[in-house]
């Protein structure tokens, strides 16, 4: 039977998923890696023994162990920094699909999404600026809709002349929804107003057009194994009303991966759920366990997540497992009966090999029990080649 992979963040984001993406697909056969969310707001950090390591955004965090890559149907498109990621990977990467049914992100959203995060002061959400949201909004109207079919049926001149009037029709309406008035929205539609600004997202736009080829989930059934890449973490799931507003615009977890996998012929599937060792947060929101004594204790760093105009400083706190074991609890519906779930364990070596809480420490080997999990991989460095697999016990399986 073919397999199938599910990396998912148990947290806030930066767990090591880009890590465990890249170390499925590494496997004999062919290898797709499908990114189930999001988009292009990611930053899934991959290091090879080598010397390799790039920040995946927009391409599978598997592209350097030679997987294909599938954008697929919930994946938001941002040619834009398509192209920046393209040329620093070169020649690093395989085949790429994209959805028809992708939404793509135009300029003016991105534009938006950075005005209205700013104008929030001490008061913003988080945002990583890449227009997510706003892609999201926009699309909601057909008039003003734009997704990866149409760019692939019209021409250029018909994509232009939908951009001008998204600019001149809908930008100035929802840019006094989102308060953006006076100087700002003079501002803002000056910037759209320039022919170069949409020429040169054009250029983008049919450069990734003519690298990537169109498709469906159907692709997925010509590979030996699938590798969804999931995005964001858990606890910032749409639907986590809990920690409203400071969450993203996706479902983070299983949901999109199990509607994907429900349409294929059916795979033996491990669901590998990411944490670290302690928890982090890369912008504003609650962080109940959130302390700088961990950092201190520790000495914690992290080489990818500087802070940022929009997302601020990088957050560091205990393990949280109370809110691990939630998160989980939350998401384990959408897996199958049959289904094989998994721990992954990071930066076990910042912590001395345990997970740090406000109570104490634990072993890896312990919220793998407690969360009945089939597999165990405990991380302690950058690459694949640092992760070191485990069985949980037959007695922690006999939970379930």
């Amino acid at each position: 039977m073919k397999k199938a992979y599910a990396v998912i963040g148990a947290n806030f984001g930066d767990e090591g998923k880009g890590l465990m993406t890249d170390l499925f697909c590494r496997t004999e056969g062919s290898v797709i890696n499908i990114r189930s969310n999001g988009g292009a707001q990611a930053g899934h950090t991959v290091c090879t023994a080598d010397g390799k390591r790039h920040i995946f955004s927009h391409i599978g965090s598997g592209s350097f162990a030679g997987a294909d890559t599938y954008l697929s149907e919930y994946f938001i498109l941002n040619p834009m920094l398509f192209s920046k990621e393209l040329e620093q990977l070169g020649r690093y990467i395989g085949k790429i699909f994209i959805d028809r049914r992708c939404k793509v992100t135009l300029p003016c959203d991105m534009l938006m999404n950075q005005s209205v995060e700013t104008m929030r002061g001490n008061s913003r959400h988080g945002s990583c600026g890449v227009g997510i949201f706003e892609t999201i909004v926009r699309s909601r109207d057909s008039r003003y809709a734009l997704d990866y079919d149409y760019v692939l049926k019209a021409d250029r001149d018909a994509v232009r002349d939908l951009i001008n009037n998204i600019n001149k029709e809908y930008c100035p309406k929802r840019a006094a929804e989102l308060g953006i008035t006076g100087g700002a929205e003079k501002e803002l539609m000056d910037i759209l107003a320039n022919d170069m600004l949409t020429e040169n997202y054009l250029d983008d736009l049919y450069a990734m057009a003519a690298i990537c080829r169109g498709a469906d989930e159907q692709i997925i059934e010509e590979y030996d194994t699938a590798v969804f890449e999931g995005a964001q973490g858990l606890m910032l799931d749409q639907n986590r009303e809990d920690y409203f507003p400071h969450l993203t615009p996706s479902d983070t977890g299983m949901k999109n991966i199990r509607a994907i996998l429900n349409r294929l012929e059916k795979r033996d599937t491990e669901v590998c759920y990411v944490t670290r060792s302690f928890f982090t947060r890369h912008g504003a929101g609650r962080f109940d366990t959130e302390s700088k004594a961990v950092a201190e204790e520790y000495g914690l760093y992290d080489k990818t997540n500087a802070p940022n105009e929009f997302q601020g400083v990088f957050r560091y706190g205990w393990f949280d497992l109370p809110e691990f074991m939630a998160s989980l609890a939350l998401d384990k519906k959408y897996i199958a009966k049959g289904e094989k779930i998994s721990i992954a364990v990071t930066h076990l070596d910042m912590t001395d090999g345990m997970v740090v809480c406000p109570t104490g420490k634990l072993m890896p080997e312990d919220i793998a029990y407690m969360a009945m999990a089939d597999m165990l991989y405990k991380v302690s460095g950058e690459t694949a080649e640092d992760v070191a697999v485990q069985p949980v016990t037959a007695k922690a399986l006999s939970r379930r």
